[in-house]
């Protein structure tokens, strides 16, 4: 069901494991600048995830159920969907997030319930949970945040997460890894930590783990817990490339269209 991270160091590092059930997965880069990471329900894909050229990193992660979250239309009320989309396309900033998310009614779509960690290479993030109020996460006391599958919000307010939370396990061996090796994290260690969270087993295994680097452009990523085969996405030609761990080299560009996950792993 998901495990995040944004860590602070030498550069900026942001990772992802995104885990749902078999469906139909597809890579798209929009006109826009958007690396977007598409997953099918029916007949119709919908984001779980995307970074946009100028580094900032949006999700949606499951989360608990939250009443106050629950859909809803009103004058004052933003679906997390349009909340994603604002983001992306820059229409809304990042640093104007938390203030945005204050002044509205954060909702969910019909049927789903999430939370967002929204992230970029200039020490700014956030965590937007429809119902909740924000969480900045910007501190220079702070030197990396996890997300799993409960509220941080929560956690916060009772100071700490509690047991039998969904995904605390991961979160706690993402803490640990990520403190072990604070302020000295590269594209390995954070591989590292998402092979040590990736699920192998059960109704939501790992698809795709992911490491975005702002700085460069540059997204990496493997498929399906294998992390001796690791791809490249470039910002700078809209290029996927193979990276390591393969026989041949191979490239190929991402447009609007996409790539399907399952074309990739034929490589």
């Amino acid at each position: 069901m998901c495990t995040s991270f944004v860590s602070y160091g030498d550069s900026t590092l942001i990772g992802m494991n995104f885990d749902i059930s078999e469906r139909a997965i597809k890579l798209v880069y929009q006109k826009d600048s958007q690396f977007l990471v598409m997953q099918q329900e029916g007949a119709t894909f919908f984001p779980a995830l995307g970074i946009n050229k100028s580094g900032t990193f949006m999700n949606l992660h499951m989360v608990e159920e939250n009443a106050a979250g629950a859909y809803r239309r009103g004058k004052n009320c933003v679906h997390i969907m349009k909340l994603f989309d604002d983001v992306l396309s820059e229409k809304l900033a990042l640093e104007d997030v938390p203030a945005f998310a204050s002044d509205h009614a954060i909702v969910n779509v019909p049927g789903y319930s999430v939370h967002s960690l929204i992230a970029n290479g200039e020490r700014r993030a956030c965590l937007v949970e429809p119902g909740r109020k924000p969480l900045q996460l910007d501190s220079e006391d702070v030197k990396f945040v996890v997300q799993t599958n409960f509220s941080l919000m929560d956690a916060k307010d009772s100071k700490g997460a509690a047991d039998g939370s969904y995904g605390v396990e991961r979160f706690h061996l993402a803490n640990e890894r990520l403190a072990s090796v604070q302020g000295r994290v590269g594209v390995e260690d954070g591989f590292s930590v998402l092979q040590e969270t990736a699920q192998l087993r059960g109704d939501f295994p790992t698809q795709l783990s992911l490491i975005s680097v702002p700085e460069e452009g540059v997204v990496y990523f493997a498929l399906q817990a294998d992390f001796e085969r690791i791809f490249s996405f470039s910002f700078h030609d809209q290029q996927i490339r193979t990276k390591q761990g393969f026989q041949t080299s191979r490239n190929s560009p991402v447009t609007r269209k996409g790539v399907l996950l399952s074309e990739l792993s034929g490589w």
